[in-house]
C-alpha cells in the first residue's frame, strides 16, 4: 500500500465495523472500528514506522469521523478505537484526544475504549500517566494482546478491558499444556482489575470453547461476525452461541459430576484401608501396602501432619515397583497455595478431596492429587498418574 496515495485521497478512507458478541445476552454488545482504504485494511499504513505520526493521526481522524457518521443515535453498544502508544506521546496525548473531540462524537465517553495495540515502549511511565489522564477524562482504555504484556505493566496501567488474541491457537488437539494456564492467568488478572475480558480472532469452535471456559465476557472474530462497512445489530455469532454454549455447559457439567463421583468413590475405597492405620505404625511400610492396593491410578504417596510437615517418605512407583524416598521427609508444605484450603476442606467435610489440575514441579506433567484425612490427625496425599488422567479425560 502506497502511504502517499492514502494521504492524498482521504475521501477514499473508510471505517468498517467488526461486531463483538456478549457472553451473557448472546447479542452484539460492541464493535471494533477498523480502517480501510479502497476496501483494503489500513493496518500496514499504521504499522509503517516510515510514515510520520502526524500523517497517521490525520488519516485516523478521517476514520473516526467516518465511523461515527454511521453510529445510530440510539446505539447502546461500546466501541473500540485502535491507537498506537506512539500517538499518545504526541503533545501529552492531546493530539489524539483532540481527534476524538473534533469528530463531534455524540457518543457517551464511558463506552469509548481507546485500544492500545502495543505497550512495549521505552518510556512506559509516561505512557501510564497519559493513560490515567484519559481515564480521568471519562474515556475507557483497553489493552490489546494482554497475553503478551508483562504482568507488571498490566497492573501498572490498570486498563478497563483486557483483549486476548487467540489467532496463535491452532486446533485444540495440538494446544500446548501451558496454553490453558495462560488463559487462566488472563482470567485471574481481569478479576483482580475488575475489567472484562475480550477474546479476539476467534475463527473456529475450539477457540470459542476456550474463550467461554476461561472467563471471556466478549467474543470477536470471523467465526462470529466479519468486518463490514455497516453498523450491524445481528451477526452469525448470536446463533452460534445460542447453539454451542449449552453444549459447552453440558459437557463441563458432566465432567464436574464425574470428578465429584470419583472423589466420593476414592473416599470410600481409601477409607477402608485408612482405618487400619495404628498410632505406632511405621508410615513408610503402611504406605507401600496402601500403594500396592491402589495401583494403577496413583504414582506417589506421602503423609503430612496438620501443620504441613511431611512425616513419611515419598512412596513412588519406579521401574514397576514401589520404593521409598526419604529426601522430602521433614519438609513443610504449608506454603503451597492449595494446602490450607485442602486440609480445612477435609476436616470440615470428613471426606477425601480431589484437587484441580496442576503441573507437578518434579515431572512437569499435568496431574491431580487426591487427599484423605487419617484417624491420627494427619493427612494422606496421593498423586494421580498423568496416563490415568489422560485415559479418563480428566486432564482437560
Amino acid at each position: 500500500m502506497d502511504a502517499l496515495d492514502v494521504i492524498v485521497h482521504p475521501e477514499q478512507i473508510e471505517a468498517w465495523f467488526q461486531p463483538i458478541v456478549g457472553a451473557a445476552p448472546f447479542k452484539v454488545e460492541g464493535y471494533e472500528i477498523q480502517s480501510h482504504f479502497r476496501g483494503e485494511p489500513l493496518k500496514p499504513f499504521f504499522q509503517e514506522d516510515d510514515v510520520p505520526i502526524e500523517y497517521q493521526l490525520e488519516v485516523m481522524s478521517h476514520v473516526i469521523r467516518h465511523a461515527f457518521q454511521k453510529v445510530p443515535a440510539d446505539a447502546h453498544s461500546f466501541v473500540l478505537i485502535r491507537c498506537r502508544p506512539d500517538w499518545l506521546f504526541e503533545n501529552g496525548g492531546e493530539d489524539f484526544l483532540s481527534i476524538l473531540r473534533d469528530a463531534q462524537i455524540d457518543f457517551p465517553e464511558d463506552r469509548l475504549y481507546v485500544t492500545l495495540t502495543d505497550v512495549q515502549v521505552d518510556d512506559f511511565d509516561r505512557l501510564g500517566r497519559i493513560v490515567a489522564y484519559y481515564q480521568n477524562s471519562g474515556l475507557k482504555v483497553a489493552l490489546d494482546r494482554a497475553e503478551a504484556t508483562s504482568l507488571e505493566r498490566v497492573f501498572a496501567m490498570s486498563p478497563d478491558m483486557l483483549i486476548v488474541d487467540l489467532s496463535s491457537m491452532i486446533e485444540k488437539k495440538t494446544v500446548s499444556a501451558s496454553y490453558p494456564h495462560l488463559l487462566q492467568t488472563m482470567e485471574h488478572l481481569c478479576d483482580q482489575l475488575g475489567a472484562p475480558l475480550l477474546y479476539k480472532n476467534i475463527s473456529h469452535l475450539g477457540q470459542l470453547r476456550y474463550a467461554w471456559q476461561h472467563g471471556g465476557r466478549y467474543y470477536m472474530g470471523n467465526l462470529l461476525g466479519e468486518t463490514t462497512p455497516d453498523w450491524v445489530t445481528t451477526c452469525p455469532g448470536m446463533e452460534i452461541l445460542l447453539h454451542e454454549v449449552p453444549m459447552f455447559y453440558k459437557y463441563d457439567r458432566e465432567q464436574m459430576n464425574r470428578l465429584f463421583q470419583l472423589e466420593q468413590d476414592w473416599t470410600v475405597r481409601f477409607n477402608e484401608y485408612c482405618q487400619s492405620l495404628k498410632a505406632d505404625e511405621a508410615l513408610d511400610e503402611w504406605l507401600i501396602r496402601l500403594a500396592q492396593k491402589m495401583e494403577p491410578e496413583f504414582i506417589r504417596f506421602y503423609i503430612t501432619d496438620a501443620n504441613g510437615f511431611q512425616k513419611s517418605s515419598n512412596v513412588s512407583k519406579k521401574s514397576g515397583g514401589w520404593k521409598t524416598y526419604a529426601f522430602y521427609k521433614g519438609y513443610n508444605w504449608s506454603f503451597r497455595p492449595y494446602f490450607i484450603r485442602t486440609t480445612v476442606a477435609m476436616e470440615r467435610r470428613h471426606t477425601g478431596y480431589l484437587s484441580d489440575r496442576y503441573v507437578d514441579f518434579s515431572s512437569s506433567e499435568q496431574t491431580r492429587t487426591f487427599s484423605m484425612p487419617l484417624n491420627n490427625g494427619m493427612f494422606l496425599f496421593a498423586d494421580i498418574s498423568a496416563s490415568y488422567l489422560y485415559q479418563e479425560r480428566l486432564s482437560e
